[in-house]
């Protein structure tokens, strides 16, 4: 149990009550530490109210996460205090104080954009160069190769291991766990360039250690490369070739996988088993916007009206 100090016999009841609902949900080890993190939070919270909450004061609290919590981050809490408090109710424990709370709308990851085939080689131009000062540049030009071709996720990168590279029918494949799943049973293919800078790579780390792409640093030498930090690469690298804008990140190299798919003449079914999308309409929305960035039909409109006028 964690030592928590209550300022009320109420919040330390509500505690209580908190963790019964941790040990009947059925859902992952992982997911449960985070739901109770952020129950916890909300409990912190309460015991600060001169009264038992009540659903202005649940209001109030999602106001208070907006102003230090992205939207993703203060949906995923409401959420979460909603399911509790449907679960609260149906114990006969209380109301339902959180039924019908908005959470937050949360921005598409298209509006991050894809590289051009001109940006995307010279974002790899500048890794290769970054590659020659010393084994984190190194590493970095592999970690941009691997997520430009074949579209990864950053955290399925960060859980791959040095020994999830298999050779299969003369080909190199990185298996790894993709969103939802709870095994490493998908795989992406590793073309012999990529192969090659991640096997030259390993070669000069010369160690024993798991994770695929480790830190370097001495204080965390060999510990996993967190998607903090394989952000971080992308980002500055991306700066190094003067792209510095919120529209451009880590999550644009899977944009850019796919649209340069579509650019090799993928069709929608090929496309949606690169990115390994379990939704077809999803994998369509980058269809939509390629052909949005090659229609020119607003030029065209203005050329004929503003044409008119000659």
């Amino acid at each position: 149990m964690v030592n928590i100090r209550f300022r009320t016999k109420e919040a330390k009841e509500f505690y209580e009550k908190v963790n019964d609902y941790i040990d009947y949900i059925d859902i992952k080890e992982a997911s449960k530490e985070g739901y109770k993190k952020i129950l916890i939070e909300y409990v912190l919270y309460t015991d600060r109210l001169p009264d038992l909450p009540i659903r202005h004061d649940v209001i109030v609290y999602r106001e208070r996460l907006k102003v230090r919590l992205k939207a993703s981050s203060v949906q995923k809490h409401i959420v979460v205090i909603r399911n509790f408090y449907r679960w609260y109710y149906s114990m006969g424990y209380g109301h339902n104080i959180a039924e019908g709370i908005k959470g937050m709308k949360i921005e598409s990851d298209f509006k991050r954009e894809a590289l051009s085939v001109k940006d995307s080689i010279r974002l790899l131009k500048r890794a290769e160069f970054n590659a020659k000062k010393d084994v984190i540049g190194f590493r970095n030009y592999a970690v941009i190769s691997i997520l430009i071709t074949t579209g990864l996720r950053t955290i399925e990168l960060e859980r791959a291991d040095v020994e999830d590279i298999v050779h299969v029918n003369d080909e190199y494949v990185l298996y790894v766990m993709g969103k939802g799943h709870d095994d490493k049973d998908a795989y992406v293919k590793l073309s012999k360039q990529v192969y090659n800078i991640i096997e030259e790579y390993l070669i000069a780390r010369s160690d024993s250690y798991t994770p695929l792409f480790i830190n370097h640093t001495c204080h965390s030498l060999g510990s996993r490369m967190r998607t903090r930090t394989i952000r971080g690469v992308v980002k500055e690298t991306l700066r190094q070739i003067g792209i510095d804008n919120p529209k451009y990140s880590a999550h644009s190299l899977r944009h850019t996988t796919a649209t340069l798919a579509l650019y090799e003449g993928a069709n929608i079914e090929d496309t949606q088993q690169l990115l390994r999308h379990k939704d077809p309409s999803t994998t369509q929305i980058y269809v939509h916007k390629e052909k949005k960035r090659n229609s020119n039909y607003e030029y065209k409109i203005s050329d004929t009206l503003f044409g008119a006028k000659k």
